[in-house]
């Protein structure tokens, strides 16, 4: 049985592009889920400080993982929106 794989993703966007961004986001969240080996793709934005988005994911697996990094989707999503991304964390998890 292979673990499953958590990930955290914060975002910061570029201030006047919160918009954008969003719509943008939530375009791709509805995209990923049907992805195979993906269990949750949530998004979420700061109550504080529109623009600043979190992910929390769960695959089912590292390849999985992978497979979603390199889809042409996301690929798309980062040339569409990379110019309106501040900065960006990613941090992957095991379960203890």
């Amino acid at each position: 049985m292979t673990d499953k794989v958590y990930v955290s993703a914060l975002l910061t966007t570029v201030p006047g592009k919160e918009d954008l961004m969003r719509e943008a986001l939530k375009e791709l969240v509805a995209a990923v889920r049907s992805e195979p080996g993906c269990t949750l793709y949530d998004l979420h934005e700061s109550a504080s400080t529109p623009g600043n988005f979190m992910f929390y994911e769960i695959w089912d697996s590292e390849q999985d993982l992978e497979v979603h990094n390199n889809t042409e989707l996301m690929k798309a999503f980062g040339d569409k929106a990379g110019g309106w991304l501040g900065s960006i964390t990613v941090e992957t998890y095991r379960r203890l």
